[in-house]
């Protein structure tokens, strides 16, 4: 490659004191606290990193202030940044939006021109290589699902109200409905800073308004969606860049919902640890439940299997 790329996290503890009372204070009736809840994956999803993709030149790590304590935060490789770093204005924090921080993402100091944003529930399955996102001729590669993006602002949760949102946002600026759009997989996602930048020069009013949102809301803007329709349909990008659509479950592609099905969930885990894809992704979508319950236990278990070795900047503590 040409010039370096980074990997962006963004993680949260729940069982941060600090974090809890933060979200006791703000939340709204009926939020769901079970969204936050931290499971271990950043631990192993930097150890995919390392072991699939280890020309990555640094971690920057962005979080409310929290540092998990088996991480070398001193390593040259790691950069903790926390949103006070990024936000616009210090009014819209604390936050508990995915949306809003996502929309500063390429605020944070010392980023690479092109990097990778990885939720900490995405794990590279297999060999990644720089080309798979930035080919050698140019453009990106942007990985969609095989899923219509939500169209209708009036129904559906708030994520599926803020696609919507987005979609006329995207229709309204570049003047291309085209074909239907589809929804961006849960995978490592390549974005250019200055693309993004760009993006909020023209759409500062919306960036501003997603940012201030402490919770999700149907006038989010997001960002994936927002990134990877506008290489494909602005003009001067269009014709560019290409969308690979990413099918579940497949040799590239795994992503699994989290249910309380504990008997279908292992089958689950043994085809991930059978198939290796290149790239998977455990969702937790299983409501209020113990940290012991079996499905959570499970998942802990495939990814110690499946990432064995420490990352560079791991402390030696206990798993």
């Amino acid at each position: 490659m040409p010039e370096d790329i980074d990997a962006v996290f963004t993680w949260v503890d729940d069982s941060d004191p600090a974090f809890r009372a933060a979200l006791l204070r703000h939340a709204p009736d009926g939020c769901d606290r079970w969204r936050y809840r931290n499971n271990g994956e950043l631990r192993f999803s930097l150890r995919s990193l390392f072991c699939f993709a280890p020309w990555m030149r640094r971690i920057h790590v962005l979080t409310n202030g929290q540092v998990p304590p088996w991480l070398d935060r001193s390593h040259p490789r790691i950069h903790f940044v926390t949103h006070q770093e990024v936000f616009p204005a210090p009014e819209y924090l604390p936050t508990f939006n995915s949306n809003a921080i996502e929309m500063c993402l390429h605020r944070i100091p010392g980023l690479s021109r092109r990097f990778l944003y990885f939720n900490d529930d995405v794990f590279l399955g297999g060999t990644a290589r720089p080309a798979d996102f930035f080919p050698d001729g140019g453009g990106q590669v942007l990985y969609a699902q095989d899923t219509p993006l939500p169209a209708d602002r009036s129904r559906g949760s708030a994520r599926d109200r803020a696609c919507a949102h987005t979609q006329n946002v995207l229709t309204e600026l570049w003047k291309r409905p085209g074909e239907p759009r589809l929804l961006p997989a849960h995978a490592p996602q390549a974005y250019d800073r200055d693309v993004l930048a760009y993006l909020e020069t023209k759409l500062h009013d919306e960036f501003r308004e997603t940012a201030s949102h402490r919770f999700r809301a149907p006038e989010d803007l997001v960002l994936a969606v927002l990134y990877a329709y506008t290489l494909l349909e602005a003009d001067g990008e269009r014709g560019r860049h290409r969308m690979r659509v990413l099918r579940s479950p497949s040799p590239d592609y795994f992503f699994l919902m989290l249910e309380k099905k504990p008997l279908w969930i292992a089958r689950a885990y043994l085809a991930i640890l059978r198939k290796r894809p290149r790239f998977f992704a455990i969702n937790d979508d299983l409501g209020d439940v113990p940290p012991y319950h079996p499905v959570l236990l499970g998942m802990r278990a495939l990814l110690r299997l499946y990432f064995p070795r420490p990352a560079p900047m791991e402390r030696r503590t206990k798993r």
